[in-house]
């Protein structure tokens, strides 16, 4: 008996290390009401979400915008911000300001010239309302992806680089301030190899990943995907194919929390407007043709990304791969864009 309660003291004195990981999902999420016009002040009790159809908790909340963040939230129930794991973020601090990619998808016919000039006038102008914090860098896609201009506050630059984006050849003043650069990430082989939308899209979403901050893509562009006639070139039977490429960034722009705003450039309605607004809704950003009122468009977009909230949640247990995430709100007015998922 003796020997037995030796062994039960004995076995309580070994140290017991348990190990509990809660993984944590962030999203971006961009509400506005019908006008675009970001709506501010709302708290976790104004979402519901939901992964793969099931209820999760919300466990922070916040506003950002183009200045110092500000918590909604997190402050109010005592949440300490934590990164993936569970483990406190030990993440590079994010610049304060936003970081802004311009994306001009170039026609190499040259077909889509008008809308382009009538946007570039557009993207002049948006320099013009950008903060003093703000980063923006300026790609071009024709033949091959270019990176015009990496990120820099210097609104000189950015604008020689949106004027420079028909020149098929690599733009002065490339180089990024600090550590805030896309070049890293956009090697000139990279560079060289997205010879596709898509492509350059995977390429900028994977450049974007390991960058801490306020990240959207404004995509100036005019089509994703081939339309293909499915049955005796019936057009009511036909429908846009994405290469597996596509799939590949839409991930990669979704896991560097870069959502994609459309503006159209195109003359009318098209064809391929479907895969531009598919890439739009999937990574949390919005899709706005500009062949109508080009002055609108850009300002639409420009108020859309000007805040948005910072949504934490706590990961359902389950088995691990694609899961889908839905979010809701009672409020009406209020129009929610975020990624529609996460792979773990």
């Amino acid at each position: 008996m003796g020997v037995l309660i030796v062994a039960k003291i004995a076995s309580a004195q070994q140290p017991v290390h348990e190990e509990v990981s809660v993984e944590r999902v962030e999203v971006t999420l961009h509400v506005t009401d019908r006008r675009g016009e970001p709506i501010r002040g709302l708290a976790a009790s104004d979402f519901r979400v939901f992964v793969d159809k099931r209820a999760v908790s919300i466990e922070s909340l916040e506003w950002v915008s183009s200045g110092p963040r500000v918590d909604s939230t997190a402050a109010e129930s005592g949440t300490k911000r934590e990164g993936v794991g569970g483990a406190e973020s030990s993440a590079p601090q994010a610049a304060p300001g936003r970081l802004i990619v311009l994306l001009f998808q170039w026609e190499i016919a040259g077909q889509k010239q008008e809308g382009f000039l009538r946007m570039m006038r557009q993207a002049l102008d948006f320099v013009d309302s950008l903060e003093p914090h703000d980063h923006l860098a300026v790609l071009t896609l024709g033949a091959r992806l270019w990176l015009r201009q990496d990120f820099t506050e210097d609104r000189g630059k950015a604008r020689s680089a949106i004027r420079s984006a028909l020149a098929q050849q690599q733009g002065e003043g490339s180089a990024g301030e600090g550590q805030i650069s896309l070049a890293a990430g956009l090697g000139s082989g990279t560079q060289r190899d997205a010879t596709t939308i898509e492509k350059a899209l995977l390429a900028i979403g994977r450049a974007l990943k390991p960058i801490p901050g306020s990240k959207s893509v404004l995509f100036l562009g005019w089509g994703i995907g081939k339309w293909r006639a499915t049955f005796e070139n019936d057009p009511q039977l036909s429908a846009v194919v994405y290469s597996k490429d596509f799939e590949l960034a839409r991930v990669a722009l979704s896991e560097a929390q870069a959502p994609v705003f459309t503006l159209d450039i195109s003359g009318g309605w098209h064809q391929l407007e479907e895969g531009l607004k598919r890439l739009s809704f999937e990574t949390g950003g919005s899709y706005v043709p500009t062949y109508l009122f080009p002055e609108w468009a850009m300002k639409t977009i420009a108020h859309s990304i000007s805040g948005h909230y910072v949504l934490v949640f706590r990961k359902p247990d389950g088995p691990k791969g694609s899961h889908a995430i839905r979010i809701e709100s009672p409020r009406r007015e209020a129009v929610l864009l975020y990624r529609q998922g996460f792979e773990d």
